[in-house]
């Protein structure tokens, strides 16, 4: 089942109109969602929001089965980011929430609930259909809810009765906003106010989603001063190097044009790596992150055209495959083709007439962003050796 629709709507939306019944609302959306587990098209009335998690989502009915106790408290201990930010949502939210009959639910970027603050009698509710600590609610593992909608859309989201895809949750409403680490862009988790569906109101949703820009705020300011310790506390070499911390962001450089992060290589160890994007790079693994240098080494380029769509990097600190693009690939064949370079006239022959020259440099800078050291300009072309696989 698929839902032909552009994400068009504004950045939020509530459930309801303030003043709108929510006995009728419920009602209406019942015989909508009725259609939907039948089998049928999706309506076209359902909110664009909704109806593009049912179309991720489906009817699908699985057992929640929680964590451990011990696996539970290792999550929450191990998850600094949010342990950061519990104080903040217990004094923005929390007071709100049990007026209004809702409980605060904190959950983490794999769609575990960690936290579960509120009235007793809500989490009596809420403990009656697996909405619990240690418990995992992205779309794939409950259907349709506030929690994984909000992560999978990236934006704060309302779920209101049977716009749930479990029946047993059409009587709640669930008004959910990402959390993001402005500083690497990772998704840090999600926080939720729970509660009757009779108690929905549109302000709920502005008010979660605006405690989670000022939680995303401190996490901003967290990640800086975490920049600034990690540069004012490594001794840098006077050679180029890039100065990151664990995840890839950058604390600072010399000699390097790169973006505010790097893709640090899986299992990454000192000494002599290839870094995608940055290129061959002496590594020195220090107290929150890495420094790499830039090495200068002997570096062959391998094409092997059973491997569709990726490159191989050979260096002293071995091979590295690296993704690239169907038109990539087809750059990349012709540099090869041609050892002596080519002109962007001869490039453009790649793409549609009428492609306009912009669109073309910028591929061509992605690509040699991805392969960096390896690709000249004035004619274009390859500066190491090339082999083919076989």
């Amino acid at each position: 089942m698929t839902v032909n629709r552009r994400h068009s709507e504004a950045t939020y939306q509530a459930a309801l109109t303030a003043g709108e019944d929510p006995m009728i609302k419920a009602r209406d959306l019942k015989a909508l969602h009725q259609r939907w587990a039948e089998g049928t098209q999706i309506p076209s009335v359902v909110r664009p929001v909704v109806a593009r998690s049912w179309g991720r989502a489906g009817a699908q009915v699985n057992d929640i089965v929680p964590l451990a106790a011990v696996a539970l408290q290792e999550r929450r201990e191990s998850n600094d980011e949010l342990s950061s930010l519990v104080g903040l949502f217990k004094d923005r939210l929390l007071p709100l929430a049990a007026q209004a009959g809702n409980q605060l639910v904190i959950s983490d970027s794999q769609g575990y609930v960690l936290w579960v603050l509120g009235p007793s009698m809500v989490r009596r509710r809420s403990d009656g259909i697996g909405f619990v600590a240690g418990a995992r609610w992205r779309e794939s593992d409950v259907g349709t809810n506030g929690i994984g909608a909000a992560m999978a859309e990236r934006a704060p989201v309302q779920i209101f009765g049977p716009e749930h895809a479990r029946e047993e949750q059409h009587s709640w409403v669930c008004t959910s906003a990402p959390l993001s680490n402005p500083g690497n862009s990772s998704l840090v988790g999600a926080v939720t106010l729970a509660g009757s569906y009779r108690t929905a109101h549109p302000h709920s949703l502005a008010l979660v989603s605006s405690v989670a820009r000022e939680a995303q705020s401190v996490l901003r300011t967290e990640h800086l001063l975490r920049m600034q310790r990690l540069e004012l506390t490594t001794s840098l070499p006077e050679t180029e190097y890039l100065l990151v911390d664990t995840q890839g962001s950058v604390a600072t450089s010399r000699g390097y044009d790169v973006d505010g992060r790097i893709s640090i290589p899986a299992g990454m160890e000192e000494g002599r790596q290839w870094v995608a994007g940055v290129g061959a790079v002496d590594v020195q693994r220090i107290l929150g992150g890495w420094l790499l240098q830039r090495a200068h080494e002997e570096i062959t380029l391998e094409l092997n055209d059973s491997l569709i769509h990726q490159a191989v990097v050979h260096s002293t600190s071995g091979p590295t495959r690296i993704g690239l693009s169907a038109k990539h690939w087809q750059i990349v064949q012709l540099l090869a083709a041609c050892p002596t370079g080519v002109s962007s006239v001869t490039l453009q022959n790649l793409w549609p007439a009428g492609t306009a020259s912009v669109t073309i440099r910028a591929e061509l800078s992605r690509l040699r962003a991805k392969l960096p050291g390896l690709i000249a300009s004035r004619p274009y072309r390859l500066v190491v050796p090339v082999i083919r696989g076989v």
